[in-house]
């Protein structure tokens, strides 16, 4: 493979990249589940358990594409201790701001 066809490769798949990202996102029915939980624990995030991370991710995905950062760290205060450091998908994000 050339470097010419490596530059179009790359080109073609930011673009459908691109295309996705203005796509809408649609919750599958597992995903509808964890938002469920993740309401619930909005609400009491001290009750968390590790068994709780799937929803909080969800959750906090929602926020992110949202634009709500603030309240993605006003819970990430209130959960228990080390439950974020045990999942990388909770700590990424925070490791924007929090640094």
């Amino acid at each position: 493979m050339t470097p010419i066809d490596v530059a179009a490769t790359i080109r073609k798949v930011a673009a459908l990249r691109e295309l996705c990202l203005r796509l809408p996102h649609i919750a599958t029915a597992s995903e509808m589940c964890r938002l469920a939980r993740f309401t619930e624990l909005a609400a009491a995030p001290a009750q968390a358990t590790s068994e709780d991370v799937a929803a909080i991710a969800a959750g906090w995905r929602q926020w992110w594409r949202e634009g709500h950062k603030d309240r993605i760290r006003t819970m990430a205060e209130r959960l228990p201790a080390g439950l974020i450091e045990q999942d990388r998908r909770l700590a990424s994000y925070l490791a924007d701001w929090t640094a």
